[in-house]
């Protein structure tokens, strides 16, 4: 389902909040995102599950505002290792937000990155990988601090209840441009791992981007 409304004048400054994109991929319309690809998982359609990878949403013609508004359920599929790995060199499995305007996102200067880094590890007195969300990379939390649903794994952990990890995630960023590029994408490392895809993954559903215009 796709849906566009508006909410109109609220109070606390904000003249307009409009709902400008709302996907929960159920109906399998992928219009205007590129890298778009769908899996079914918990008896729901996910844009997924990538691994090194991801996708971007463009829109145009989005109006006149000053702040977006993006929110969405993240689920981090299998062994996510979080800030670090113990192997070296030792690199973070990050997850990240870019914000751009221009159209070639590939050369483009990003207006805003949120980098971030989750872990499905157990977590106790001898071993415990930690991740940075829900604040940004390298800040140290605890594995699945903030999540919201713990669900089985999707492949190398499809065998076990809490092999995945979902994140009801809510960010604004500053913006005002007439066109919006919003990537969404991973950088793991995964030296040991013989299939990379089944190892470490992740999907997302229910995407709503928001427009908010101040008085």
């Amino acid at each position: 389902m796709i849906t566009l409304l508006s909410c109109g004048k609220s109070a606390d400054g904000i003249e307009s909040n409009e709902l400008i994109y709302n996907n929960d991929f159920e109906s399998g319309d992928l219009i205007s995102i590129d890298g778009a690809q769908l899996i079914t998982f918990n008896n729901t359609n996910l844009l997924g599950n990538y691994n090194n990878d991801g996708f971007t949403l463009n829109l145009n013609n989005i109006g006149t505002h000053d702040l977006i508004y993006i929110s969405f359920d993240l689920y981090i599929h299998d062994s996510w290792d979080g800030n670090f790995n113990n192997l070296d060199p030792d690199q973070p499995d990050a997850w990240f937000v870019e914000l751009r305007t221009d159209v070639d996102s590939d050369t483009s200067i990003p207006l805003n990155v949120w980098e971030t880094s989750f872990s499905n590890s157990v977590c106790n007195p001898s071993f415990c990988l930690k991740q940075s969300y829900p604040n940004v990379f390298p800040f140290d939390n605890s594995p699945r601090e903030g999540s919201s649903r713990i669900l089985p794994g999707f492949c190398s952990l499809a065998s076990e209840t809490d092999g995945t990890t979902m994140y009801s995630i809510q960010k604004g960023f500053e913006h005002s441009d007439n066109a919006l590029l919003i990537r969404f994408y991973d950088e793991l490392y995964q030296p040991n791992a013989t299939d990379e895809k089944c190892d470490e993954s992740w999907s997302l559903d229910n995407l709503k981007v928001r427009i908010i215009k101040y008085e």
